[in-house]
């Protein structure tokens, strides 16, 4: 049974609002990582693009007739940013600055510099993108800031064979929401990674998960759980119950679980139910602020069901989504006490004392 044999200090206090240290993280985990940026559905087309922003710094991704290609969102001659918009498509291929019109071919190479007096020795060919690695899993795809990746992505991604049998690669979003929460993105993983507050938090989180309602997530926790306590849920949604087909390619082995759960720590989780599929992304936003982008994702040839038939599979996580925020939010502001300069970690919360564990090494590291 994974469980803490004593209590444990977490990491200190200051590691959650302070300015330097959050800047390390930067620099020590996510402009070294590679960071999921959405599934590649969402470039159908030569020329699609989308923006990312990772910490301080801003990503474009676009499809071209080569495959995906990322940039830096800057320009190369004065550093203007060259993409507002969150998504769009850049017109006959070319990506054109607002500021002096330099002008970039989709592969990143400097095509043309309209009314520039010519003096001296001018090369385009010095003067291409700042490339940025990208890459897929499965369909979604993936930024990694570093100059040259120290792992590959699936190297970074926890339990990736638990879902070898979703079709995660056809998979489309059909609904996406983005939420601001006012806390650091370590503790909105640490709030993911235990379920000790799940019984006076998510009441009815716990009437689908009935295990959740012990506050914790593994049946060994329960002395003489069994798969009859687990109840008859089919999968996360208000009522517990399926309005979708079930999805061909499982097996009895991946039906036997409400959810299966992937992940890349820190940054993203993948959550595989029966009928669709959930991932939820996180962006630090500053030492106190974090984005959460959680996207719905069903088959391709099931991509046009109507809004009005997912509202229960979208209702129920959003309700859950709401409630984390608001701890997490309370747990950052009670972190500043001048007297709490550490807590502590109890039995079920090993999950936390692993993270911890991560991110003292990769702090290390830096």
């Amino acid at each position: 049974m994974p469980s803490l044999s004593q209590p444990e200090d977490t990491i200190p206090s200051h590691w959650y609002f302070d300015e330097a240290h959050y800047r390390r993280e930067l620099e020590s985990i996510w402009y070294q990582d590679w960071v999921c940026v959405g599934h590649e559905s969402g470039l159908a087309r030569s020329g699609d693009y989308i923006t990312a922003e990772i910490g301080t710094q801003s990503v474009i991704v676009t499809r071209t007739d080569n495959g995906l290609r990322a940039f830096h969102n800057t320009c190369r001659h004065r550093g203007a940013q060259l993409c507002k918009e969150s998504s769009g498509r850049f017109r006959n291929g070319r990506i054109i600055c607002p500021y002096h019109t330099w002008t970039y071919s989709l592969e990143g190479a400097l095509l043309a510099t309209p009314a520039r007096v010519e003096g001296g020795q001018f090369d385009n060919d010095d003067y291409s993108l700042y490339q940025v690695h990208v890459d897929t899993w499965r369909g979604f795809m993936f930024v990694n800031l570093a100059e040259s990746p120290a792992t590959s992505i699936l190297e970074q991604v926890q339990d990736a064979p638990l879902v070898d049998n979703w079709p995660l690669e056809s998979l489309r979003s059909v609904h996406q929401e983005s939420t601001t929460i006012h806390c650091n993105w370590k503790v909105f993983w640490e709030n993911y990674s235990e379920c000790y507050h799940c019984p006076g938090s998510h009441p009815a989180l716990c009437k689908v998960v009935k295990l959740y309602k012990k506050g914790t997530f593994e049946p060994d926790d329960v002395p003489g759980w069994t798969s009859a306590d687990d109840g008859d849920a089919e999968t996360w949604s208000v009522d517990g119950r399926s309005t979708l087909p079930t999805l061909a390619s499982l097996s009895e082995e991946d039906l036997s679980r409400l959810d299966t759960f992937v992940q890349i720590v820190g940054s993203m989780y993948l959550v595989a139910h029966r009928d669709y599929v959930r991932m939820g992304r996180l962006y630090p936003r500053g030492p106190e602020e974090m984005e959460l982008v959680i996207d719905w994702y069903l088959p391709e040839e099931r991509a046009d069901t109507p809004l009005t038939e997912l509202q229960s599979i979208i209702e129920f996580p959003r309700q859950v989504v709401a409630e984390d925020a608001e701890l997490c939010e309370i747990n950052q502001k009670g972190l500043h006490s001048i007297q709490h300069k550490h807590g502590t970690l109890v039995a079920q919360e090993f999950e936390l004392r692993e993270f911890h564990v991560w991110l003292k090494k990769r702090m290390a590291e830096d």
